[in-house]
């Protein structure tokens, strides 16, 4: 039996169009999985930023902060506008060496030229209680939640 130049066109189609459909999905899951990997890249990578940080403390003892938690100044936590909650930072004063670890649980500082506002038992610990502000090096070690090994 002789197919016919219309069966031909139908077979050709319906191939070329089953091709492509697979091309488009394994495209699609492609560019998925390549974006997962990214972003799963991005999380591992670490980051870091500088700038001047003041410390808080009296005003603001025994209050709520933005995340809910009571403020006690004399615990290791910080302000930061952008951070996630719970998010732990290494905080460096490369002035001196001294180190901190952080935890995030308030918003601010909420001037312009600082990056964060410590609590006073950061910054007694930090070495930089006496200056105010001080300029200093972060590194995030895990963004709320996401524990990673220090």
């Amino acid at each position: 039996m002789k197919a016919s130049k219309l069966d031909l066109i139908r077979g050709f189609r319906s191939t070329v169009f089953g091709a492509l459909t697979m091309l488009s999905i394994s495209c699609l899951t492609c560019h998925a999985h390549s974006r997962l990997l990214a972003a799963d890249a991005a999380d591992k990578t670490p980051k870091t930023f500088s700038g001047n940080a003041s410390w808080y403390g009296p005003g603001f003892h025994g209050k709520k902060t933005a995340s809910g938690e009571i403020f006690d100044m004399n615990k290791h936590t910080a302000a930061h506008l952008k951070l996630p909650f719970s998010t732990r930072v290494l905080v460096e004063d490369p002035r001196t060496g001294n180190t901190v670890i952080i935890k995030v649980n308030d918003r601010g500082p909420y001037v312009r030229s600082r990056i964060m506002d410590l609590s006073k038992g950061a910054a007694k610990t930090l070495g930089t209680l006496s200056h105010g502000v001080a300029y200093i090096d972060c590194l995030v070690l895990d963004s709320g939640g996401n524990k990673t090994n220090i």
